[in-house]
């Protein structure tokens, strides 16, 4: 069987070979440091992930029995590890008898940091592992540091930009594979037609596909019916919104029909009767995710004066539905349908991402002596938990002293999900949360869920837009906080500016503002040097890119 690796084998250069002893020095170096640590130090470091620790833009993973480093990058989104690479990773690991890939052929698709391909070289494959050129840099980097001397097959790595055209570069008849792997390969760009292309070139009869996604986008739906309707499909595990599938391709179909079908999928996605056919076609569907789907469908479809008129309503429900969520989570009530519990009890407790349980859409964590449940939606980077809001409350929780919150008024930019809301209010404080207005609805919910008899101050939740003009709806006369707090705010959004002139206006003498955010991308940096420039700093932790500072205005 020829494979794409046997074509790329070659011979490293001395200068390869020396960056590779450097990076072996390197890492006997962190081993000395991190011996010399103390207890305080690496418990305060694993609580904001405790699945891994930053240290140095590093990330330690442990699969297959090995101590796996990743080094992120700052470029790209395939610089970054993402949940469903920890998800496929997890499932590998834990399925070796299901998925035995000793000495299979396996081409990873979007490989980006390289977990995956890393941890299915250490279960015995051949891997190939590729994405778009600018990122094979790192990629072959953390390649190379986690399976030297420790595979049956040394990884091999190589570009591929997907599209429709991969029959020159890649032919079926000198590339085959016995899986083909991709993880968080779906998010917001714009090839997701070439996507689903590249997955039918390489997923030929003998050739399985195993995909892993976390929804987030209505996107994310829209490719997973037109993956269905590509491939024989097989949902291998599921746990809210993160799923893994499983494919074949379609023997019968021929290579002509393979490209037609592409083309009538676009077609079809503009046609309403063809769409209201799919819909009733969809409600047969096994899959616990059609339902969601169609509900969006409909939703789209619904009249926007219609939608207006019922917002209330549905505010009104949304709070009833979480009175009776809170009752039936009362631990002494049992709840014998949380399937978290169910976990637990049977020793599957998920840890795609070890530091909560995630179980049908909903991340429990533990600060300030509560557990706290948060439900994330898929309409927005604000419904998402992001790492820094971890690093931030668990800041607070253990530095009560160095910021007592007890009776301050607080306010939180972009809370997102509401977790830094949730216990700042948990720890005294007088909290109003703020967002863009197509988030509050996830957010209120989070909020009352979690704080309600709890808190000392009920936190409120308000809609606040970035701007210049924040004087208008927040005059400085009527609105004070001692503190004003923001995590994960900078990312790859063109209101940087709007986000710093919103900072100032609010941090008004007497206020300190604590913004905790890990660095990924250029901009971070350079807001990061306008922050600096704007206000008196001071780094109050800082564990690899993640940094939270304290800042007050310049008088």
């Amino acid at each position: 069987m020829a494979t794409l690796s046997s074509c790329l084998v070659k011979e490293r250069s001395e200068e390869e070979e020396e960056e590779e002893e450097e990076e072996e020095t390197e890492d006997e170096e962190d081993e000395e440091v991190k011996k010399d640590e103390s207890d305080d130090q690496k418990k305060r470091r694993s609580a904001w992930t405790p699945s891994f620790f930053y240290r140095v833009g590093r990330e330690m993973y442990n699969y297959v029995g090995q101590e796996i480093m990743i080094e992120e990058g700052l470029d790209s989104y395939a610089g970054m590890i993402w949940p469903g690479a920890l998800a496929l990773c997890h499932y590998l690991d834990t399925h070796r008898e299901e998925l035995n890939l000793v000495d299979k052929a396996v081409l990873e698709i979007g490989a980006g940091t390289g977990l995956v391909s890393i941890v299915a070289s250490l279960l015995g494959a051949w891997v190939t592992a590729t994405d778009l050129p600018v990122v094979l840099n790192n990629l072959r980097v953390n390649l190379s540091r986690n399976t030297r001397g420790r595979c049956r097959h040394t990884p091999q790595l190589a570009a591929l930009s997907w599209g429709y055209d991969l029959e020159h570069t890649y032919p079926t008849s000198v590339y085959h594979y016995d899986y083909v792997m991709a993880a968080d390969v779906v998010y917001h760009h714009d090839f997701l037609d070439e996507l689903l292309a590249t997955m039918k070139h390489f997923c030929r009869p003998g050739t399985t596909l195993i995909w892993a996604n976390k929804v987030r986008f209505e996107t994310d739906l829209t490719f997973t019916k037109n993956f269905k309707k590509s491939f024989h499909t097989r949902l291998l595990a599921e746990d809210g919104e993160m799923k893994i599938f499983m494919a074949t391709c379609r023997e019968e179909e021929t290579e002509g029909e393979v490209g037609m079908e592409i083309q009538d999928l676009l077609t079809e996605e503009e046609e309403e009767e063809e769409e209201k056919t799919d819909d009733d076609e969809l409600r047969y569907d096994d899959d616990d995710d059609v339902t969601e789907e169609n509900h969006m469908l409909e939703t789209e479809r619904e009249d926007k004066e219609e939608e207006q008129s019922k917002s209330y309503e549905k505010e009104k429900t949304e709070e009833i539905m979480v009175l009776k969520d809170d009752e039936n989570e009362k631990p002494e009530e049992n709840n014998s349908t949380d399937t978290s519990a169910i976990h637990l009890l049977q020793g599957r407790a998920p840890i795609w991402v070890p530091s909560t349980n995630t179980s049908f859409g909903k991340d429990i964590y533990h600060f300030v002596g509560h557990d706290i449940t948060i439900y994330e939606s898929i309409d927005s980077f604000g419904a998402v938990m992001w790492p820094a809001a971890l690093a931030l409350c668990s800041f607070l929780d253990n530095n009560r002293q160095r910021v007592n919150l007890q009776g301050k008024e607080v306010l939180e930019l972009g809370a997102g999900t509401g977790l830094v809301t949730i216990v700042a209010s948990l720890l005294g404080a007088s909290v109003t949360a703020t967002d863009l207005p197509s988030v509050l609805s996830n957010l209120r919910a989070n909020v009352m869920r979690n704080t309600r008899g709890q808190c000392r101050h009920m936190p409120q939740v308000a809609a606040l837009s970035w701007g210049y003009d924040v004087e208008r709806a927040y005059p400085t006369s009527e609105y004070h906080y001692d503190y004003v707090m923001a995590a994960d705010v900078v990312y790859h959004h063109d209101f940087l500016d709007e986000l710093l002139a919103t900072m100032k206006h609010f941090c008004s003498p007497g206020t300190t503002l604590i913004w905790a955010n890990k660095v990924r991308f250029e901009n971070d940096l350079t807001f990061t040097e306008n922050f600096k420039n704007a206000f008196n700093t001071q780094l109050l932790a800082e564990d690899g890119e993640m940094k939270i500072f304290m800042a007050t205005c310049r008088e």
